[in-house]
């Protein structure tokens, strides 16, 4: 049996070094080639990211700041700084719209080495993506902030609740329009469709915050339902 696993296991090295050397995987942000242990990222292009570094502090969180007098939250954590920046930008297009799921959980798993540090994430009970329309959901294939969140809670161990919230209407892209454009195509874009008596404490999950119009929105339908409910965010990057 062990002579057996050696040599499944010498012949998985083998293809594995030789479909790296026929079809060697590149940065997506400098295009060096990828060592094997390396994913999506080189480690220097990782290295160089703008990264938030966000402590416990809510009153010094930007991230938090933006929905003052607008709606309630508990936490916001962010882990990139997307202003300006064409690394963060190349990773948000990618996720998006280059049929890249796997970069999306990647970047979940890397994140949340610096998200478990945070004792609020200790006391979520679920991670809620931000839905897509089921329209999108086939076109693109996948939602993008559900892989995100497929990627945190492989390392948090937290579940998902991909029931929790249903996008009602296709909306167009959020993209180019400002504050209250965005609120005005979203206004009714969002429905609350689970129980919630179950849950203390969700974290809402998304790939970028912009102007906080799709979180503001979405919080609002949940505490219409569930006042008490303590709602906290998590995205993969901000736009300062």
């Amino acid at each position: 049996m062990g002579l057996k696993k050696k040599s499944t296991s010498f012949i998985k090295e083998n293809f594995e070094s030789l479909a790296h050397l026929l079809f060697p995987n590149i940065c997506l942000i400098c295009t060096a080639e990828l060592a094997p242990i390396e994913k999506h990222i080189c480690q220097r292009c990782s290295g160089d990211l703008p990264k938030m570094h966000l402590s416990e502090e809510t009153k010094d969180n930007p991230v938090h700041q933006v929905f003052w007098g607008r709606v309630q939250i508990e936490h916001a954590y962010t882990w990139l700084i997307y202003q300006q920046n064409e690394a963060v930008k190349s990773i948000l297009h990618n996720i998006k719209y280059k049929d890249n799921p796997q970069l999306a959980r990647s970047m979940g798993e890397t994140m949340s080495k610096d998200l478990r540090d945070l004792s609020w994430v200790k006391t979520i009970d679920a991670l809620v993506p931000v839905p897509i329309h089921p329209k999108k959901k086939f076109i693109r294939g996948y939602n993008q902030s559900e892989e995100l969140a497929k990627g945190i809670s492989k390392v948090l161990n937290i579940p998902i609740d991909n029931h929790f919230l249903k996008r009602a209407l296709h909306t167009e892209s959020q993209t180019k329009k400002g504050r209250f454009a965005r609120w005005d195509n979203i206004e009714d874009a969002f429905r609350s469709s689970k129980n919630q008596e179950n849950y203390k404490h969700i974290a809402i999950v998304d790939d970028v915050i912009t102007t906080g119009a799709t979180m503001e929105r979405i919080i609002h339908q949940i505490h219409e339902k569930n006042p008490e409910l303590r709602v906290s965010l998590i995205s993969l990057a901000f736009a300062q």
